[in-house]
């Protein structure tokens, strides 16, 4: 006969505790925040004090003029201080080093500014206008906007003109509020007026590129000390010879621009009555007389007429005045007369007539008209039929 098996009371599960395992075993568990609270003595214990030498360090470098070490210094700061985990800890001594490394590249480019290595300091203000701090970014510009207006005044002062302007006008770039236009303005009216003045002192004088400058100058800056003094002298004086210039290059409606230029606008300079004589002086007319415009043939020694006035009497048939000029063609029916200039009727003799005669294009009007324009030779082939 069985018994029954006596009672005994269940008996509570246990709860697992953190790092034990249900067969006891501690885990791994416990280590991770042992590391951490290693981090967080050692982080501003040894770590604290290597980024404060490294800062202090570099702030006496930079206070001592090595900008390059101090540079040295703030980026190794930065590294140990800037990380994320850094900042959480050492984000006062980060600071310190970001601002530091823009005062550093400031105070550099600046220096190198004023010993004249533009390109260096160049790359050192750039650094600064790229910081992601507004307010040194901001420093960076103005320093870069005064380093191009000392470029530039540094390169006309060495009359590399060109380089010079090409400086001046990137200021802009950087000062886009115009806060250093009036030195620019300055700057470029200096460039615009010893660029103009170069050129007359070449051998040859180049006047027509001297005048294009006098011309900007005074366009651009027309209140200026440059202008004023330009307008005073060196225009006038340049406006003439680039009009001989023009003649030369057989550019003659610039030439008639240039001297019309001086007689209307320098009226009281010197050379404004050479301008007005220029314009009137007579001109070299040639010509050639021929049986027709299909029959080429020239026809020498023929007596050529022609009148600066004239008159239509009846149809095809004119009449002329005064002033008259006369020649006669060579051989090969060629003719030469210096005329002043105006408006011309070219008449010859017809020994069948016995008198001058012309060809017209309708009842009143006459073919063999020629135009003779100021500093301008011309010619003219006159059909005779």
């Amino acid at each position: 006969m069985s018994q029954a098996a006596p009672y005994e009371p269940p008996v509570p599960e246990q709860p697992e505790r953190p790092g034990v395992s249900p067969g006891g075993r501690r885990t791994r568990l416990l280590v991770i925040p042992a590391l951490i609270v290693v981090l967080l003595v050692a982080i501003p214990g040894g770590t604290y004090v290597f980024a404060q030498s490294q800062l202090s360090q570099a702030q006496s470098a930079e206070s001592a003029g090595d900008y390059a070490k101090a540079l040295s210094g703030y980026s190794t700061v930065e590294s140990v201080a800037g990380n994320p985990v850094g900042k959480l800890l050492l984000g006062d001594l980060n600071d310190q080093a970001v601002n530091g490394t823009a005062q550093t590249h400031l105070q550099w480019g600046v220096q190198l500014k004023q010993q004249g290595k533009f390109a260096e300091g160049k790359t050192q203000l750039d650094a600064v206008a790229q910081s992601r701090i507004a307010d040194w970014s901001a420093r960076g510009n103005a320093a870069l906007a005064d380093l191009f207006v000392a470029w530039g005044q540094e390169l006309v002062a060495q009359q590399q003109f060109q380089a010079g302007i090409d400086k001046y006008t990137q200021v802009a770039i950087y000062d886009p509020a115009g806060n250093v236009a009036p030195s620019v303005n300055a700057g470029l009216a200096a460039a615009y007026a010893g660029f103009a003045a170069w050129y007359t002192t070449q051998q040859p004088p180049d006047y027509i590129n001297a005048l294009s400058w006098y011309e900007t100058l005074i366009k651009d800056y027309p209140d200026g000390a440059q202008a004023k003094q330009a307008e005073a002298g060196p225009m006038p004086q340049t406006l003439y010879n680039a009009a001989l210039a023009f003649v030369q290059q057989a550019k003659y409606q610039q030439a008639r621009d240039a001297m019309t230029e001086l007689v209307q606008k320098y009226p009281a300079s010197s050379w404004a009555p050479k301008a007005s004589t220029a314009l009137k002086a007579a001109q070299q007319l040639t010509g050639t007389l021929v049986i027709s415009n299909q029959n080429p043939t020239p026809i020498a020694n023929r007596l050529i007429r022609i009148a600066g006035h004239w008159n239509i009497v009846k149809a095809h048939t004119y009449q002329d005045a005064a002033p008259i000029y006369s020649t006669v063609t060579d051989a090969k029916g060629n003719f030469t007369l210096n005329l002043p200039p105006g408006q011309y009727l070219i008449t010859w003799w017809d020994p069948t007539r016995l008198t001058f005669v012309t060809t017209f294009v309708s009842d009143s009007v006459p073919v063999n008209v020629v135009t003779i324009n100021p500093l301008e030779p011309a010619h003219t082939t006159v059909s005779s039929s």
